[in-house]
């Protein structure tokens, strides 16, 4: 069961949602058109209107693959976090790009070997775990939160949800990278102690979560 989230919680993902900014801008247009005397009487009707109107156009958050199917190949599984990576871009600083990319490469190298077979199932199961569900679904929860949310509000340890992206995508970064290694010095118990860090540290990957 999804759990409630505090009414303060969703005031503020309303007030910061593109959708109510939109609405507020360009409800402007009707106190502007009333004192430059277009509009008179039913002016607070028109601005309501106004509001709606810019409430119902910019309503849609973005929205990203919160899961790749596992059944694809490990050529469609790459192809799938391609595009997962290519929407998500836009709302990424610039070290989280970088970190992006560097996670993609070591999935790129470390996804066919494991997928042929070539290493033990609990391998496997760390990369396609991060690829399938722990990667999209944080990106997907980062990304449906408004903008300027992301950058403003504390959340988990006083840390913003911009702060924690960055901080899960270093940690994601530097255990793939220790990942390919191993899997290149064949170190089944180092592959595996990364597996369970994985595994517990995306455990709950929504930023909102308390």
């Amino acid at each position: 069961m999804t759990q409630q989230r505090p009414f303060r919680l969703r005031a503020l993902l309303f007030l910061y949602s593109n959708a109510n900014i939109a609405g507020c801008a360009l409800a402007l247009l009707g106190p502007g058109l009333l004192f430059a005397g277009v509009i008179g009487n039913g002016w607070l009707a028109i601005t309501a209107g106004l509001y709606a109107a810019g409430w119902l156009v910019a309503r849609r958050a973005p929205e990203l693959e919160r899961r790749i199917e596992d059944r694809l190949t490990a050529q469609e599984t790459i192809d799938h976090l391609d595009e997962i990576i290519r929407r998500a871009r836009p709302h990424l600083t610039d070290e989280m790009k970088a970190h992006l990319e560097s996670v993609r490469t070591s999935v790129l190298e470390v996804l066919p070997k494991l997928a042929g077979g070539e290493s033990h199932d609990g391998d496997w199961y760390t990369v396609r775990e991060t690829v399938l569900r722990y990667l999209p679904e944080t990106l997907a929860n980062y990304v449906a939160l408004p903008p300027a949310f992301r950058v403003t509000q504390a959340l988990q340890g006083g840390r913003t949800a911009r702060q924690l992206l960055d901080e899960q995508l270093t940690v994601l970064d530097t255990k793939l990278r220790e990942i390919v290694a191993n899997v290149a010095s064949a170190d089944a118990q180092a592959l595996l102690a990364n597996g369970k860090f994985l595994e517990a540290k995306f455990q709950q990957p929504d930023f909102l979560a308390r």
